[in-house]
């Protein structure tokens, strides 16, 4: 019992530590990375914990848990490179959009 709850202390303390860096938090790479360490983590713990042989079935769910875990990650930067580029074609559509209307001639007067 006391292993069981040093593993799920061991795994709140890495997943609340994964999420203490902010300053490096958008660098490329960072999330698939953080992603892929809280996944084979957790995976780890419940191969562990779900196995009969606890060495085996942690070699196995730390690897299907970084797998997942960089999937995920992966696509969480996707996404974000995704939103960023999209608001920056918003911004240059908006300023282009008032340039064309500082420059153009005044209307006619009737």
């Amino acid at each position: 019992m006391k292993r069981v709850i040093a593993a799920t202390v061991l795994a709140a303390f890495g997943l609340a530590m994964s999420g203490c860096d902010t300053t490096t938090a958008n660098a490329p790479g960072n999330t698939t990375l953080g992603a892929a360490a809280v996944g084979g983590l957790g995976g780890a713990t419940v191969g562990a914990l779900a196995s009969k042989n606890r060495g085996k079935g942690a070699l196995i769910g730390g690897a299907v848990g970084t797998l997942g875990g960089a999937l995920v990650g992966q696509q969480m930067e996707a996404n974000r490179d995704r939103d960023k580029l999209r608001k920056l074609e918003q911004e240059r559509a908006y300023e282009q959009g008032y340039q064309d209307a500082q420059s153009a001639p005044p209307p006619k007067k009737y």
